[in-house]
């Protein structure tokens, strides 16, 4: 599985971004904080481009994957770390329509059960975190879920072009924009601490993370991706878990076995493919 590569580094540089983002929150408004990211990771970029392009697609896809940032931060605003990760991970629910009707994906029965049962994880995850969910974090966390999915399918859509070219001028793009709305709450508190938070948000929960989930999508379909991205509330849990030194409630755990089942599931029919072809092989 050529992505496999991808999603590894993908779950361990995305897992703790909920931390460091909620963390820079604190010394920076929502707005300014990601509109630095983003120049920052753009930036980081612009140099490894093949061809920078400015043309309909990439303007569509900026506004989806600012759009889902802004939503996503704010909503990060009123909830926790593992709350936002917790809600984010909504979005395979609407990638699987979206694909449909924008890159024609039809769905395995393998990879729509699969889907279904990681969420029935998310869900029970969720269980012990509904005490402290604020209406307005879980409306704009979950719509942020419904942008990301979009942003995702367009990549699809895209896949013929280069994810480093792509991902440098839509964060370059999605900068400009933030800036010019940033006037609006902006505030800023310099520490140390604040600059660990940027860097990392700019980096590896932001440039090298875009483009590992870019070119998952690239190799494989939204279905197949979106699904085993389940892997990061899993990761998220035994990060905090660690740090905290304390063992996870029991839903958290049943919660986690239902989305590993999840993930195996929507692999079945790939699996199966492969029986299948050896024994075709090894008949003639």
């Amino acid at each position: 599985m050529k992505e496999l590569k991808f999603l590894i580094a993908y779950v361990l540089m995305t897992s703790p971004s909920y931390f460091f983002a909620k963390s820079g929150l604190s010394f920076s408004s929502p707005m300014f904080f990601m509109a630095v990211r983003y120049a920052i990771a753009g930036a980081i970029l612009l140099p490894f481009s093949k061809k920078i392009e400015l043309n309909r697609d990439i303007l569509i896809l900026s506004a989806l994957t600012t759009t889902s940032t802004i939503f996503w931060v704010y909503g990060l605003v009123f909830v926790s770390p593992a709350q936002s990760s917790v809600l984010s991970y909504s979005m395979p629910l609407f990638s699987l329509p979206i694909a449909f009707l924008v890159v024609r994906e039809r769905p395995s029965a393998f990879e729509t059960t699969g889907i279904m049962v990681g969420f029935a994880g998310i869900c029970v995850y969720g269980i012990p975190l509904l005490g402290g969910f604020t209406g307005i974090g879980m409306i704009l966390t979950i719509v942020n879920a419904f942008f990301w999915a979009s942003f995702t399918v367009y990549y699809r859509k895209m896949r013929d072009m280069d994810p480093v070219s792509i991902n440098s001028v839509q964060f370059l793009v999605g900068a400009a924009v933030m800036l010019i709305l940033s006037p609006v709450d902006f505030s800023l508190t310099y520490t140390n601490t604040f600059l660990i938070d940027l860097l990392w948000m700019a980096t590896f929960g932001g440039a090298f993370s875009f483009i590992a989930w870019n070119y998952m999508i690239k190799l494989s379909t939204v279905n197949k991706v979106t699904v085993m991205a389940f892997s990061v509330p899993i990761f998220t849990t035994v990060l905090q878990a660690f740090v905290s030194r304390a063992v996870p409630n029991i839903l958290f755990i049943i919660g986690i076995i239902l989305m590993f089942a999840g993930i195996y599931i929507s692999r079945l029919k790939e699996g199966i493919n492969v029986v299948d072809n050896n024994n075709i092989q090894k008949s003639v």
